[in-house]
């Protein structure tokens, strides 16, 4: 009987094979160059991208996606965000396939179509992508880092695709959401893939001080120096490279287990009728200019990631609290500091009301 790979087998394609497959692309079949772009930038099952219909290209906001129903997992409407230069590629595509398509030869509409031949009204068959793939290999001779030649597999590029969403800062639920996984068991099989250069240096700062946690209800102690068992190191790297989300204090773990509304609006910037706390002052310290420097350097960042990736909603809620940053900032920068007891400030010069 066959068996699943484990986690530390998951089959993607290592960078040293993608440089090569890309230096060679253009020797591939022309109507195949599109189709392994959109597999490698999108993490769809290739029946998913061969099954492309010409509606499948949305825009919003000037921000493109792909849009179209997942078989596997019966998801609707399911969309992933792609750049510019992807959506130019499937717009040609998509005009291609409505000049040269009828009820005939393209009743679907699909944009990865056979008009003539036994395959007639459908799109290319996986087999087909496969064996091109792998006889690109053979004559460019593509191999690994062993010097062996490689042997593509189609579904590799979903996982590359997951592999390098991790490794590029993506938490597990929103790989888990741009994957279209039904659970995040699926997803977390690639948490052992991230990077090596990332989890050392998580390591060595650990390593640095004494700390204790929480091991199946028994709270232990380590101190630096000593050694780390692996299973802990494990349960902490997941958690934090994996469930994380940076905020101004560090980084809160709670996205796990739901969205926590303290993220959404700081609330000592905000609980005082959408002010800062009264008992909260700001200017008083040097480091105080350093600090929303700093916010509206992360935020911003922060935003423009999640535009990237289409995520429009969570970038909004980031954009409010850019302005509350840049308006504070601003206020400091006057020469003014916050604090909303006045009447401890009666005396002073210069202060903003909070």
């Amino acid at each position: 009987m066959f068996k699943k790979k484990s986690v530390d087998q998951i089959d993607y394609i290592p960078d040293y094979v993608l440089e090569q497959l890309f230096i060679h692309i253009n020797d591939l079949p022309k109507d195949l160059i599109p189709v392994v772009w959109v597999a490698f930038k999108t993490g769809l099952r290739i029946s998913d991208v061969l099954g492309l219909t010409s509606s499948c290209l949305v825009q919003l906001n000037g921000n493109y996606s792909i849009e179209t129903d997942i078989e596997k997992t019966y998801v609707k409407g399911h969309r992933v965000p792609i750049d510019e230069e992807l959506a130019n590629l499937l717009a040609v595509l998509i005009r291609q396939s409505k000049e040269n398509s009828n009820q005939d030869n393209n009743p679907e509409g699909f944009i990865f179509i056979r008009y003539r031949g036994s395959r007639k009204g459908k799109p290319f068959s996986q087999s087909w992508v496969q064996l091109a793939l792998n006889t690109l290999a053979k004559e460019k001779n593509i191999t690994d880092e062993n010097g062996n030649l490689f042997h593509f597999k189609t579904h590799q590029f979903r996982h590359t695709y997951a592999v390098k969403m991790l490794n590029g800062g993506a938490d597990i639920l929103t790989v888990q959401e741009l994957l279209a996984h039904a659970s995040p068991e699926m997803t977390l099989r690639y948490a052992k893939l991230l990077d090596d250069t990332k989890r050392r240096a998580f390591e060595a700062v650990i390593n640095q001080g004494v700390f204790s946690f929480d091991l199946n209800g028994e709270v232990q102690e380590i101190k630096a120096g000593e050694d780390i068992p692996i299973d802990i190191l494990d349960a902490l790297w997941q958690d934090h490279k994996l469930n994380a989300m940076d905020n101004p204090y560090g980084t809160c773990h709670a996205r796990i287990n739901g969205n926590c509304p303290h993220m959404e609006e700081p609330p000592c910037l905000t609980c005082n009728g959408g002010s800062p706390c009264k008992d909260l002052a700001i200017g008083f310290s040097e480091l105080d200019v350093h600090k929303y420097e700093l916010l509206i350097k992360t935020t911003s960042k922060t935003i423009d990631v999640l535009k990237k990736h289409g995520r429009e909603e969570i970038a909004e809620k980031n954009e409010r609290n850019l302005q509350r940053y840049k308006g504070i900032l601003n206020t400091l920068q006057e020469g003014n500091i916050i604090f909303g007891r006045q009447k401890r400030m009666k005396r002073k010069q210069g202060v903003t009301n909070g």
